[in-house]
């Protein structure tokens, strides 16, 4: 992995910020504890997350920290990764995680309320390889219902850390 310059401002968007160097991602947090409404946007690593990384992100003005789920394995790591930050006092609507989607729509729905139950927002992202997958409007609307937290946790009486009735 190659890790590049840090360069000033308030959005994280590696995906791998978690598996680059303790030396690169301390120079990272250093630059962000400037900064004011921060936002790691990359897709973290939650299997990745430690305690030291937990305890610098408590000294940043943090808005969104966006994981990753990209199968069903994925799921008791983002369970964990959220009990963590919130114990350290982070609140639900701070923790998002984008939702690999597209293959069997019952399955991924599953995930995605997996994700909303263990107490961070899904954000539903369809599977795009190198060769195009031409998406048919019912999995677009899917995708669609998914990316939009206010509807999807209303439509399926929703609460972040608990599905409802």
């Amino acid at each position: 992995m190659r890790e590049l310059p840090i360069i000033p401002g308030n959005i994280m968007q590696s995906n791998n910020f978690l598996a680059e160097s303790k030396a690169h991602r301390c120079e990272a947090y250093d630059m962000l504890k400037k900064q004011k409404a921060v936002e790691f946007r990359g897709g973290l690593e939650a299997a990745r997350l430690t305690d030291w990384d937990i305890n610098e992100m408590r000294g940043l003005k943090i808005r969104r920290l966006f994981f990753a789920a990209d199968h069903d394995g994925a799921i008791p790591v983002i369970r964990k990764a959220a009990e963590r930050l919130i114990t350290a006092g982070y609140k639900r609507d701070h923790l998002h995680c984008y939702v690999l989607i597209g293959d069997d729509m019952q399955k991924n729905e599953a995930r995605l309320l997996a994700v909303c139950e263990a107490g961070m927002m899904p954000f539903a992202q369809l599977y795009q390889p190198v060769e195009w997958i031409k998406y048919s409007t019912e999995w677009k609307r899917f995708a669609r219902l998914w990316s939009r937290p206010a509807f999807y946790m209303s439509k399926y009486n929703l609460r972040l850390g608990k599905a409802v009735g």
